[in-house]
Formats: C-alpha cells, sequence, structure tokens
C-alpha cells in the first residue's frame, strides 16, 4: 500500500456526514451573508432606501452561518491531535461561534447598540481566526486533512489576525484623519476583506471533501 494516500483518504471520509452537511451550509449561509453586506454598502452608496434592509438580513444570515459551524467545528474534534491543548482551543472557538451566533439577533433587535455589537463581534472573529488557523495547522501536521484545504485555512486565518492587527495599531499609533492612518488601514484592509470572503469558502470546501454515507442495502 502507498502510505503517501493515506492522508487524503483519512481526510475525505474522516467527517461525519452531519458536520460535513453543516459545513456546507455554513459555507454557503457565509457567502449569502457576504453578498448581502456587499449590496447594503452598494446601495448606501448609490442612495437608495430601499437597501438599508440587506444589512439586518445580513446580520440574521451570519448569525445562521456562525450557528452551523458548532457543529462543524465538534465533528473535527476527531481529526485533531491528541494533545491537551486541543480541548481550550476547542472551547474558544466554539465561545467565539456562539457570540457570533447570538450578536446578529441582538443587534437587530436593538438589545445591544451598533458600537458595542461591532467591537465584540470584531473581537469574536479574531478569535475564530485564531481557532481556524490553529485547528488547520493541526489537521495538517496530522495528515488528516488535505494539505491545500488545510494550507487554505491556515492562509485565512493567519491574513485575518494580521490585518486585525494591522488595523489596530493604525488606529493607535497614527493621528486621526492622517494620510498615513488612511493608508495603512487601506493595506490592512485588503487582506483582511479577501480573508473575510474566503472563510466560508473554507467551511464550504471542507464539506464538499467529506465522503458521502455508504447506502444500506445498496446492492440486495
Amino acid at each position: 500500500m502507498d502510505r503517501t494516500a493515506l492522508p487524503t483518504a483519512t481526510a475525505d471520509a474522516g467527517l461525519a456526514p452531519f458536520g460535513a452537511a453543516c459545513a456546507r451550509a455554513a459555507g454557503t449561509a457565509g457567502m449569502v451573508a457576504n453578498g448581502l453586506l456587499a449590496g447594503f454598502f452598494a446601495f448606501r452608496a448609490a442612495a437608495v432606501p430601499a437597501g438599508e434592509v440587506l444589512g439586518p438580513a445580513n446580520d440574521l444570515v451570519g448569525s445562521l452561518a456562525s450557528a452551523l459551524m458548532i457543529p462543524v467545528a465538534l465533528s473535527l474534534r476527531s481529526l485533531l491531535p491528541d494533545d491537551r491543548a486541543v480541548g481550550p482551543v476547542q472551547g474558544v472557538g466554539l465561545a467565539s461561534m456562539g457570540v457570533l451566533t447570538v450578536g446578529g439577533p441582538l443587534l437587530v433587535l436593538g438589545v445591544v447598540p451598533f458600537e458595542t455589537s461591532t467591537a465584540v463581534t470584531l473581537g469574536a472573529a479574531m478569535v475564530l481566526a485564531g481557532w481556524l488557523l490553529t485547528v488547520n495547522r493541526w489537521m495538517r501536521r496530522q495528515g488528516t486533512l488535505r494539505p491545500s484545504l488545510a494550507r487554505f485555512g491556515e492562509v485565512v486565518g493567519a491574513s485575518t489576525l494580521a490585518a486585525g492587527a494591522g488595523a489596530g495599531a493604525a488606529l493607535l499609533l497614527l493621528p486621526e484623519h492622517s494620510a498615513a492612518r488612511l493608508v495603512a488601514l487601506a493595506v490592512a484592509g485588503v487582506p483582511g476583506v479577501l480573508a473575510w470572503l474566503a472563510t466560508p469558502v473554507w467551511f464550504l470546501r471542507l464539506g464538499s471533501r467529506a465522503a458521502p454515507p455508504p447506502l444500506q442495502g445498496a446492492e440486495s
């Protein structure tokens, strides 16, 4: 047997069917949420009042995507190493998904003000990016996820963290309304936006890698 083929076979069959279905649903919902947010800004730039409804729609669909990520994270446990660090990392990642799940409805219902919701959501998104970077690195080293997909997840997570750190440094260290701050925010924002768009793509690809469940009695 060619042992070099083992990681690919393990990766294809390692994610439970329910987890794979949730991964596909989370990826799809995440991309729909991204499209709604892009539409919201486009309508606002065009001064079309009807487009304002897309903002709350993005909040709710984004929360649905986050909720669907939770069973995906739980299903990944069998693909992660037997290490004591896995439990805390999984716990922090699941907590960030929980925060992102409730954030949208609380904002839409007016329970949490926009400024507070934005700050909490950004923080939770950074934690989620750290989780994504860490678990993909573990799975790549374990050989339980296709190397190309694991590296993609690592890049998405690392890019999100780097963009967040760059934007935070620009806001803290550079003068307000200065050209230097605007340039720094733009430089940090490009990889940040790309990573934001790529995150649901990773979940969608993860779900598509799972082998379908065997058909019982198919040959009877």
